[in-house]
């Protein structure tokens, strides 16, 4: 009975004070009754999270606008100069999450769901968190390419077998970027992407492109592609799988509260639910890779023996010196 009333009263003191915080800031969520998400995702992924959201708390009117990364990023800063603020909630790619933690359009909120995701992939400050990640490997085609040809390492892509048939993303110019800085240092790297260069590199707007052009067997590999495209197209039977090159890009999706949200206690709500691991297995369901560590995606192997290479601040700060860096050395066609 001592041990069971000690219980009761460690429970009492430590947890009760959260639990009556958690009803307090959803009964404000509901009195506020609305809620806006804006995501660069696609609008089947963003619907699926908002439909989840309003399983959960019927008694608020979830919407949500999906539009580019960019595009997403003058609507917010067209709402701000207006003094008009439509979003409580936003995922972006990293630049613009970047961008949006400098111009303080993020609101710290440190939710009880972060302890659950990796110190690369949430802000020290609490202004945002990463929901999902999509990670830059090797893809290739398994009819062209042995198995004892299939790259191990970055320097494997310099061998002849490889020249002018390695596919690339026109402007992964946050790939390369990171990559570079992750490949023993910058002058290291810088010298490596140079010879890289030599390869005379196959460049594609878009990645999905990239990935059927392999498919095709237009080219033997690709780099700059994310796996879950390769993913996607080994279920439908096509000749491609992928590894990943030491160290694997990491493209993040930082998400946050917006700093002047209309809803702000819906917004704290909406990102627990997001954060959660009901909300993870939203993303994974439809193909994404979650951050959350108890979360594997779907397959497991999309994160398994995988280095994550997130591009650091500095370079977002200095973006335009590495978008040049990336024209000067591989020298593509415009």
């Amino acid at each position: 009975m001592k041990r069971l009333s000690l219980l009761t009263a460690v429970v009492s003191i430590f947890f009760l004070p959260l639990f009556a915080a958690a009803a307090e800031v959803r009964d404000k969520a509901e009195a506020e009754g609305k809620l806006a998400f804006y995501a660069s995702m696609t609008a089947t992924d963003a619907k699926a999270l908002v439909d989840g959201f309003k399983q959960a708390y019927p008694k608020i009117d979830a919407e949500f606008y999906r539009t580019s990364d960019s595009q997403l990023m003058e609507k917010m800063l067209t709402e701000g100069r207006a003094g008009r603020p439509l979003w409580d909630v936003v995922c972006e790619t990293g630049f613009y999450g970047h961008l949006l933690k400098k111009r303080g359009m993020f609101a710290a909120y440190d939710s009880p769901e972060r302890k659950f995701y990796r110190d690369a992939f949430k802000d020290p400050q609490g202004l945002w968190t990463s929901i999902y990640t999509t990670y830059a490997v090797f893809g290739y085609n398994t009819r062209n390419v042995p198995k004892t040809s299939v790259p191990k390492s970055y320097e494997d892509l310099l061998k002849p077998e490889w020249k002018s048939l390695i596919g690339i993303e026109s402007r992964a110019y946050e790939w390369f970027a990171t990559t570079m800085r992750n490949l023993g240092g910058e002058e290291k790297g810088l010298a490596f992407m140079r010879r890289l260069a030599q390869q005379q590199l196959q460049p594609r707007p878009g990645r999905t492109l990239v990935a059927q052009l392999v498919a095709a067997g237009e080219y033997k590999g690709s780099i700059s592609v994310y796996s879950q495209s390769y993913e996607v197209l080994k279920q439908s039977g096509a000749p491609v799988d992928w590894v990943p090159l030491d160290p694997v890009y990491a493209s993040i999706h930082p998400t946050g509260i917006n700093a002047k949200a209309p809803h702000p206690n819906a917004a704290r709500l909406f990102m627990d639910f997001l954060l959660s691991k009901k909300g993870q297995e939203i993303l994974r369901a439809a193909r994404r890779i979650p951050d959350r560590i108890d979360t594997p995606p779907d397959p497991p192997r999309l994160i398994e023996g995988i280095r994550p290479a997130v591009t650091s601040g500095d370079v977002y700060d200095n973006f335009e010196k590495y978008i040049k860096l990336y024209e000067d050395t591989f020298k593509f066609p415009k």
